[in-house]
């Protein structure tokens, strides 16, 4: 079981899609980097996991809890 799973993560501002369905799997101990251009959606996929952002659709687990869920109408928030 991964340690944070992302499916399917789609987050919009308006018109403007910042995240567009994206998919990762991170596991216990891993070292992930998020890179790409100014404005391709890092810092949105980051607060979508952290619960500071309501993604338009897909599902976030961390340790095979939903902290997120469009499909299970799940939405925890930081605490």
């Amino acid at each position: 079981m991964s340690f944070v799973e992302i499916k399917k993560l789609v987050k919009s501002f308006g018109p403007e899609v910042a995240v567009a369905g994206i998919d990762l799997s991170v596991e216990q101990g891993e070292f992930v980097t998020l890179l790409g251009p100014s404005g391709c959606g890092k810092t949105t996929t980051l607060r979508c996991i952290a619960g500071l952002e309501h993604p338009d659709s897909g599902d976030i687990q961390i340790e095979g809890e939903y902290v997120t869920s469009a499909t299970n109408d799940v939405f925890l928030t930081p605490e």
